[in-house]
């Protein structure tokens, strides 16, 4: 198995905190040994040390590298050379994207008779689709990254999400 992503940024995220491998072992009640594999590649990041870190150390790029490595797709920072991840660049990224997709499905009119659609309906149901995964990928980059810059806790902002879809009746 490889370094990944979730083990280099858990090892990163526990030096930057000052801790030793023994120190995080015994406070997640794990082996230091176990540790020092999964910071190593050697293990993957199972689900209750990645929810550890979100937990303990407010760590939301975490959170998206351990999803993108157990499903095999999701969002991950930009690391290319026009990439900047700060909040400025990606304000910037989500509002273009943000005006982009809300051209491209106001443009959009949905119908329940799919064998009624042409081909040229086909297209900006694609078209509307691609700008939603871009939207969804600045806002969500863009929401890591004020976590993180503001202490904000990544968890809590999801918990009050989902109580606050619950309270309008959208989830069980």
């Amino acid at each position: 198995m490889r370094n990944s992503k979730s083990s280099q940024l858990m090892k990163r995220t526990r030096k930057n905190k000052n801790i030793t491998q023994q120190q995080l072992a015994i406070d997640m009640f794990q082996s230091r040994e176990y540790i020092s594999k999964q910071e190593g590649g050697e293990r993957k990041l199972p689900p209750v040390s990645t929810k550890y870190f979100i937990e303990k150390y407010n760590n939301p790029w975490l959170a998206l590298e351990a999803v993108n490595e157990y499903i095999g797709w999701g969002l991950t920072p930009l690391d290319g050379p026009s990439a900047k991840n700060d909040k400025y660049f990606l304000q910037i990224e989500l509002e273009k994207e943000l005006k982009e997709a809300i051209k491209n499905i106001s443009q959009l009119k949905l119908t329940n008779d799919l064998y009624s659609i042409h081909s040229m309906e086909i297209q900006d149901v694609h078209k509307s689709a691609d700008a939603i995964v871009r939207v969804v990928h600045f806002s969500t980059l863009y929401l890591a990254t004020l976590c993180e810059a503001y202490n904000i806790s990544w968890l809590k902002v999801w918990e009050d999400h989902h109580a606050n879809l619950k309270s309008k009746g959208y989830l069980i």
